[in-house]
Parts: C-alpha cells; structure tokens; sequence
C-alpha cells in the first residue's frame, strides 16, 4: 500500500533522495509493493540513524549488527519480519523488526548493517495514522461518518528487562 506501514517507517529519515519499493506489485499504482529501498542524499554514519530511528518508533534501545561498513547511503526496510524481503537486497543498512541469527550473520557477511527494533515494534506507530485513513475512506462519497478505535492496550509482548 502506498503511504503504508513502510512509507510510515521511511519517514523516520529526512535526508531522503529517493524511496521505491523492494518488491513492486505489477500493474498497480505506481509505487506500491512490499519494503522500501531508501536512497539517501547524503551519507549518514550508522551511529547517527539510532536515534532517529529510536525517537519514530518511540524506543528507548535497539538491536545492531554492524558490518565494517560505518556510513549509511543505501537503507532496505521491511516491516515486522523482514527476513524474505531482505534477504537479497543489497543494501548498507537493513532495517525491520526481526530477523533470524542466522539472517542477521548472513546480511552482515554480505556486509550489510542490520538494526532489529521488534516485530510490532515496526508496525504499531503506523495505527494512528492507518485509523485516519480508514476515517477518511469511510467518508468518501457520502458514506457515514465512522468512528475508527485504535486499541490503547495492544503492545509489544516482549519486555526488555
């Protein structure tokens, strides 16, 4: 979908020069499709996208594999479990929720950075703004207006103790 849940995590960067997606959906609009590739305009140190990145998804820490590769031009993002999508995207920086150890030791031997932030962890900031597009969807050509609830219980399983 575009402007979907990908596009959201796109937006954590805003030295951006272009964004297409990993795996296009043929003969649909221009620009959908599954993961994004982000083409940065200028090359951005690796330990300078952490907070960043922390601040869009609203974490206090992240997972990082580290390739010798320290600055950032090329950026693959998958939301959720990027593991398929990712695995033959060559790119500096991978980023999705999760991955397998043996992903992330394959991606940083093709010399890949890899940052792992949790499966729902890359998903659910983007609710809020799915729920105003469902709002605005259900209105479109005189339908009735309806009231879309995001869930304030849902969160992430998993605790970092």
């Amino acid at each position: 979908m575009k402007g979907g849940v990908n596009d959201w995590l796109v937006k954590a960067f805003q030295n951006v020069e272009s964004v297409t997606p990993i795996e296009p959906k043929i003969q649909e609009e221009e620009g959908t499709g599954i993961g994004r590739l982000v083409s940065l305009k200028q090359p951005s140190l690796l330990e300078d996208l952490f907070p960043l990145i922390k601040r869009h998804l609203g974490l206090q820490h992240i997972q990082v594999a580290r390739s010798p590769i320290s600055h950032v031009k090329s950026i693959a993002i998958c939301a959720g479990s990027g593991g398929s999508v990712l695995k033959d995207v060559k790119a500096d920086l991978l980023w999705t929720g999760e991955l397998s150890h043996h992903e992330v030791l394959a991606a940083v031997a093709k010399g890949s950075n890899v940052i792992l932030c949790g499966h729902s962890n890359t998903e659910r900031g983007y609710l809020a703004e799915l729920k105003a597009i469902l709002e605005d969807e259900l209105k479109k050509d005189g339908g009735e207006e309806l009231e879309v609830h995001q869930s304030t219980r849902d969160r992430d399983p998993l605790d970092v103790v």
